[in-house]
């Protein structure tokens, strides 16, 4: 984190480099750019998918936000993660009928391998996240009191500029 700004520019750096790279692969060939984004939209539908499933397959305490689709959110979810999924096959399939090793669509190998990989990672002795990750931290209702100070000191400006306009 940077001191002055409060903002992780080391990040940001890597994550701008790791682009161009990324960037710089659409010189390799049409084959090259084709997988990344193929791979791209796949691990972007799992990534939505994943939460999707998870909440209707694991019966936890879910409770909705301001926002719910009520009796439709089990519907909509399938829908959904089909649609997904077929996408996600969709997009393992080569460009063209008449391929070649060359001109192969190795999306999936090259998601199988990260998959795996993660989980090999994981699971890892002594350094796998299964070791040390808890979760996310519930901070929801925990406000500081600068933070709530702050709040009720614009709330209460409102409401004098409220009654201020109404008078």
């Amino acid at each position: 984190m940077n001191s002055f700004t409060k903002t992780p520019v080391n990040t940001v750096w890597f994550v701008a480099g790791f682009s161009v790279i990324l960037g710089m692969l659409s010189f390799a060939g049409a084959q090259a750019i084709n997988a990344i984004f193929a791979i791209s939209v796949t691990a972007l539908y799992i990534a939505y998918a994943i939460p999707i499933t998870a909440r209707f397959v694991f019966k936890n305490d879910f409770k909705p936000g301001p926002f719910d689709l009520g009796v439709f959110s089990l519907p909509i979810a399938i829908i959904s993660v089909s649609f997904m999924a077929f996408m996600d096959i969709v997009f393992f399939f080569p460009t063209t009928p008449q391929t070649s090793v060359a001109g192969m669509n190795y999306t999936v190998v090259v998601l199988g391998g990260i998959l795996f990989l993660s989980v090999v990672w994981y699971y890892f002795p002594v350094y796998g996240g299964v070791h040390w990750f808890t979760g996310p931290v519930s901070n929801v209702g925990k406000v500081s009191e600068e933070a709530a100070s702050s709040i009720r000191g614009s709330v209460e400006k409102n409401v004098h500029a409220e009654a201020t306009v109404e008078a």
